[in-house]
């Protein structure tokens, strides 16, 4: 019996020794806040210094939107139903994309007779949602301003009357496809 615990208990020692050697593995870091992944989908060609994207999806009643699927599907894998609408006034429907998931947003009204603006919605940590505005065809009555830490971009979508191309600022990709594409300056 001496024997065979004197044969055992090396063994112990050895294998006890050995699994201390065994790495566990690190816990998963943190996140850097400025590596934030995208909302919605790598679907969405954004290019450096665009913060969203926006497709016209049509001038109609919500319901009648058959756009909207198309553009939901190819760019955040989803049919487009549980995205939230923000509804400025019943004319132009855009999606919007913000390229970030920790953007804030906030959704002014503009005014045409005062030429000022009016804070109706505020959401921080937004998602993809769909903006109804833009019942005159000389005066956006929308403006979208979206925010990442000292980053900002506003815009007001809206079809230009030169051409009939869409027009989503500066900062944003227009993912609108069919449209007239804008004409060139150059000649």
């Amino acid at each position: 019996m001496k024997k065979r615990f004197a044969l055992v208990l090396p063994a112990l020692l050895c294998f006890a020794l050995l699994a201390g050697c065994v790495q566990q593995p690190a816990p998963p870091a943190e996140p850097d806040p400025s590596q934030t992944e995208p909302a919605g989908t790598d679907a969405v060609p954004f290019e450096d210094g665009q913060l969203y994207a926006a497709a016209y999806l049509g001038y109609a009643g919500f319901e009648d939107l058959d756009e909207l699927p198309y553009y939901a599907q190819k760019y955040l894998g989803s049919d487009g139903s549980g995205l939230p609408i923000h509804h400025m006034s019943e004319a132009e429907y855009w999606l919007v994309i913000p390229r970030y998931d920790d953007m804030t947003l906030q959704l002014y009204r503009n005014d045409m007779e005062s030429m000022g603006q009016t804070l109706v919605f505020e959401q921080q940590g937004c998602g993809a949602f769909v903006l109804a505005c833009n019942v005159s065809d000389i005066f956006p009555d929308a403006t979208v301003c979206l925010t990442r830490g000292e980053d900002t971009a506003s815009f007001s979508p809206y079809r230009s009357l030169r051409d009939g191309s869409a027009v989503v600022g500066e900062r944003g990709l227009d993912l609108s496809e069919g449209l007239p594409a804008p004409e060139s300056d150059a000649m």
